[in-house]
């Protein structure tokens, strides 16, 4: 991987310097490369990086400071701000968000994205019209976000993926950000977005609450939607939903089939059925509800179990520590046939210093291990579909530890090694359909 080839020559010029600088030198240096590492915008990170790890510092003092994060300021903007920010291929997003008069910076905060509906629309203009009356929704208890979504940009297509991300990313350089409490709500198309999300990129969510939305509008070829939808990636989070009786779209008759069939599945679904249109006039009788929900289920960074299922490789391959980096038959890329292209599937169970994988269609994977999971004294051991694939001791690495808290900016999810595995050898036979999906 070329980071690890640049990265490496970064720590080889620094052995080459001779003896190393005193301590109280070292760890000076390092708290300054650290401050211009969290100041630093997504593309200088791994510059900033670099200069981290030329400072030497040990795994486990580098992992305290990680883990510690930024000092953020009292004197930050507070209350409505609406900003405009562009992605990599130019496309400019209107977003708004309301941080509470009473931010303290001491303080983790909780957000909430709110997903509007009717995304078949021209691009909006500045002033925030996609959500009017955000008052009765926002609150001093969380910071609310408020993207936009249109007819070139719908919720479910990948430029809206890094949209999201790279919004919540620009929050935690500002604002004390709960990592583990970050949930989205949708309403309408929104809540049909928010079911996007549960299928292809859960990662950096909590929870998902999809109101008066339905997902089988990702299986119409008309929504346009990125990918494929595997019901398995559902079972790795939980759902508040919400529908109408009378709703002319997405009526209770016609949602409560899913949720069965998903509950059958073990998936953690919380469903409520009022006697409404395709509105929100119940949204005030269930705001408690909406709130215990939210409290009682805050993300686990490190899941001692994890289920994934891709048809990609460049994108929507990884589910918290596992990601999936090469299919039996090859990846899919964008231009992919899906009907014809591989699949995988991943099961991930962790006790210990023991994972356990079962794998269908899967070449080749990397576990992130954190040393909030792992002991890494010990030997860990991977058993992958009934045979032993790995069974040693590894080495906490500040390299692999400074990359990934580049990619995830997230104080609880840090990784001291990455463990990449070749199945190829232990796959049997062609790879199987592992899971429910659109064809």
């Amino acid at each position: 991987k070329m980071w690890r080839a640049r990265w490496g020559a970064g720590a080889a010029v620094a052995l080459l310097l001779g003896m190393s600088p005193p301590a109280h030198a070292q760890t000076g240096e390092a708290d300054r490369a650290l401050e211009r590492f969290w100041r630093a915008s997504t593309e200088e990170r791994d510059v900033r990086a670099d200069e981290v790890l030329a400072a030497g510092l040990p795994f486990d003092s580098l992992h305290a400071r990680l883990a510690g994060g930024r000092q953020y300021s009292k004197r930050v903007p507070k209350g409505r701000r609406e900003k405009v920010r562009e992605n990599a291929d130019g496309m400019p997003f209107r977003y708004f968000f309301v941080v509470p008069e009473s931010y303290d910076p001491a303080r983790r905060y909780p957000v909430r994205f709110f997903l509007h509906g009717n995304v078949n629309r021209a691009a909006p203009e500045k002033g925030g019209e996609w959500w009017p009356e955000w008052e009765r929704v926002a609150s001093d208890d969380y910071i609310a976000v408020f993207p936009s979504s249109w007819t070139a940009a719908r919720w479910w297509q990948a430029r809206q993926v890094d949209n999201l991300r790279a919004i919540l990313a620009t929050l935690k350089e500002t604002y004390n950000v709960d990592e583990n409490r970050v949930v989205l709500v949708g309403v309408s198309d929104g809540g049909t977005g928010t079911w996007f999300y549960g299928f292809r990129d859960i990662t950096p969510w909590a929870s998902f609450l999809p109101f008066i939305g339905h997902p089988v509008v990702l299986l119409d070829p008309l929504a346009r939607a990125d990918g494929t939808m595997f019901a398995d990636n559902l079972a790795n989070r939980s759902f508040f939903v919400v529908s109408g009786t009378t709703d002319r779209l997405y009526p209770t008759s016609e949602v409560a089939p899913w949720i069965e069939a998903l509950k059958a599945a073990s998936v953690d679904v919380v469903f409520r059925s009022h006697a409404s249109g395709h509105d929100v006039t119940w949204w005030p009788e269930e705001a408690a509800n909406i709130d215990a929900f939210i409290a009682a289920r805050p993300r686990d960074p490190h899941p001692d179990r994890v289920v994934w299922v891709t048809e990609r490789t460049d994108r929507y391959n990884r589910a918290h520590w596992v990601v999936i980096d090469e299919l039996l038959g090859g990846g899919a890329g964008p231009e992919g046939d899906e009907a014809r292209s591989p699949r995988g599937r991943v099961i991930a169970s962790r006790t210990d210093n023991t994972i356990v994988l079962e794998t269908e269609g899967v070449a080749k994977l990397t576990l992130l291990l954190s040393p909030s999971e792992i002991d890494f004294s010990r030997p860990v051991r991977v058993e992958a579909d009934g045979g032993v694939v790995f069974d040693g001791v590894l080495e906490p690495d500040p390299t692999t530890l400074v990359r990934w808290a580049a990619v995830d900016d997230d104080r609880t999810m840090l990784y001291g090694a990455e463990l990449e595995l070749d199945l190829h050898r232990y796959a049997e036979g062609p790879a199987k359909d592992p899971g429910v999906g659109r064809e």
